[in-house]
């Protein structure tokens, strides 16, 4: 039996690798060498010829964490990089860079995709021991937009939903604190649930307050505004995957209110509140969205079991 599950959990782990693979084939930018050469002169370092695969990083927001990873103080963000002190307040993914990369600056864009491969895979085992307690409702963690989305531009939206799936599934205070400083806006998944919320948000505000002091106050705000009024940007930066999401988020608002389950209408509110900087991509919606699949799978009004309960008696899933 045990020889059986560990081919299941490897078969899992291949089909969601493949997933990711795929979306990051479509995700490499046209003329990869050359955003590496211009991020380099921008930035005054040298990753030497990562290749297509491993260029995503040059286009996007991932930018900031190849800083991180060279400089896990901060130094290297500077006037160069938006809202450096904003970036720098989910600063984990690039400590994990720079971790993995064993201070070779050369090796970090293969360490941004090693630490994204980890927790995609770290999500396909967690998530196979959640079935035995939620049910198949717990695959709804790994089939999420955001994890994919992550991998393929190396943001760290896979690192951020393994350690929620994790949190909420009754690991350790340190996933929550870790969460606070990889995606603090994830937290929202664990309203209600004080102990974790709260040590969470001390780890995001001790690190914002740091970020505050190194970078300035004005470096905290990002440009455009993250958020808006309901709906407002969505009707001004109307497409097809935006109205998806927007949809989404109305229906867990929905039931998350006949349920009054607040970490439901909490989530579901802020997604429905993305403002201009947000929509004018989707792609960066769904990224930003990728906690509401977790209280999707976990389920309404679900508390993190006691320790000394049993799984049959703890799942408090309405």
């Amino acid at each position: 039996m045990a020889r059986q599950r560990r081919l299941e959990i490897a078969i899992l782990i291949a089909i969601v690798a493949l997933v990711a693979l795929w979306a990051r084939h479509s995700y490499i930018p046209t003329f990869h060498d050359r955003h590496v050469e211009v991020s380099e002169q921008k930035y005054n370092f040298d990753v030497g010829n990562p290749g297509p695969w491993f260029s995503a990083w040059s286009l996007g927001d991932g930018q900031a964490y190849v800083l991180i990873a060279l400089d896990p103080t901060g130094g290297k963000l500077d006037e160069e990089i938006d809202e450096a002190g904003y970036r720098f307040a989910r600063a984990s993914y690039g400590w994990a860079t720079a971790a993995a990369s064993l201070g070779r600056n050369t090796a970090i864009p293969y360490a941004l995709a090693a630490v994204g491969l980890a927790s995609l895979i770290g999500l396909v085992v967690v998530t196979t021991r959640l079935a035995e307690r939620l049910g198949r409702k717990a695959w709804l963690v790994v089939v999420n937009p955001a994890i994919y989305i992550g991998f393929a531009g190396d943001t760290p939206e896979p690192l951020a939903v393994l350690l929620l799936a994790l949190s909420m599934s009754g690991a350790g205070l340190w996933a929550s604190a870790v969460l606070g400083v990889t995606r603090p806006t994830y937290l929202i998944a664990l309203w209600g649930q004080w102990r974790r919320f709260v040590v969470g948000a001390a780890a995001a505000t001790l690190l914002a307050v740091y970020s505050a002091l190194a970078f300035g106050l004005g470096a905290m705000s990002p440009a455009g505004g993250r958020l808006g009024l309901p709906l407002a940007s969505y009707i001004e930066h109307s497409s097809s995957w935006g109205w998806l999401l927007a949809l989404v988020a109305l229906a867990t608002l929905v039931v998350g209110w006949r349920r009054r389950d607040w970490a439901w209408v909490l989530a579901a509110a802020f997604v429905l509140c993305f403002g201009d900087d947000v929509l004018r991509d989707p792609v960066n919606a769904w990224r930003a969205a990728g906690f509401l699949p977790v209280l999707w799978a976990f389920g309404r009004g679900y508390r993190v079991p006691a320790r000394n309960r049993s799984d049959a008696e703890a799942s408090a899933v309405g």
